[in-house]
């Protein structure tokens, strides 16, 4: 990998340039910052993923869990708390809904 062209992506530009232009915030991005973007999304991955695999009890795979484990314990990941929440039984869900409703 560090033979690899630092101008190179493993994401797609096209896709990231969809996502940022999906906000109505933004009217023209630059070629600078879609890469760097990508670049950091990149690199916000495989930290994501590191931090995982040290946590995972499956040896060389990162199961849900472990990521959901990461994103609610971890306060600077908890805006992916919607995306990634913790599994959780549905009995567990229908209580956690009785509970609201009183």
């Amino acid at each position: 990998m560090a033979d690899k062209d630092k101008n190179s992506s493993t994401l797609p530009i096209s896709r990231v340039k969809t996502i940022m232009k999906s906000s109505p915030d933004v009217s023209s991005i630059s070629q600078e910052a879609l890469h760097l973007t990508g670049r950091a999304t990149e690199l916000f991955i495989h930290e994501l993923a590191k931090c995982s695999l040290e946590r995972s009890h499956q040896g060389m795979s990162v199961g849900y869990s472990e990521l959901a484990d990461i994103v609610n314990s971890e306060e600077t990941l908890q805006f992916l708390q919607d995306i990634i929440p913790r599994k959780i039984k549905v009995s567990e869900y229908y209580k956690m809904q009785e509970e609201e409703q009183t």
